[in-house]
């Protein structure tokens, strides 16, 4: 019996070498869809930004973004979220539940800008910086936004 368990451990290894990895992976999944469907049941709304600051909160020092050779730890990225809230707070009249149009392109300053509008509340609508004329009108009339955020 011994000698089959190593056997069958060795084809598995061969045949199926990241078996073990693709487990504990689904099992992770499995558990947080768990956890969703609790927090639907009790009536709770988490967001992205709950979890990001848990996650903050938990690992400050752990990379969050890593872009063209920069890192971001979780506390980089909540701090400027929060230097970024802070400027619309006292530079705009944006409140709570006002619609911000966010287009911006694939960099860091996009979750920074993202994160801190949601945490002044404002419901962020992303816009595809690849749109162009009519159809980025289109967009920006359909979202309703009190303001629009562009990069450079």
């Amino acid at each position: 019996i011994g000698a089959g368990m190593i056997f069958l451990h060795c084809v598995q290894r061969l045949l199926f070498p990241y078996f073990w990895d693709d487990f504990w992976f689904l099992l992770k999944v499995v558990r947080f869809g768990i956890q969703i469907t609790k927090c639907k049941w009790r009536g709770e709304q988490v967001t992205v930004l709950d979890k990001f600051l848990s996650h903050a909160k938990r690992q400050p020092q752990k990379p969050f973004i890593i872009y063209e050779g920069d890192i971001y730890t979780y506390q980089d990225v909540d701090k400027r979220s929060n230097r970024v809230a802070r400027v619309f707070l006292n530079h705009s009249s944006l409140e709570k539940g006002d619609t911000v149009a966010l287009l911006m392109s694939n960099e860091p300053d996009f979750v920074h800008v993202w994160f801190g509008l949601a945490k002044l509340g404002c419901v962020v609508a992303f816009l595809n910086c690849n749109v162009r004329s009519n159809s980025l009108l289109h967009c920006i009339r359909t979202c309703e936004p009190k303001a629009l955020v562009v990069d450079a």
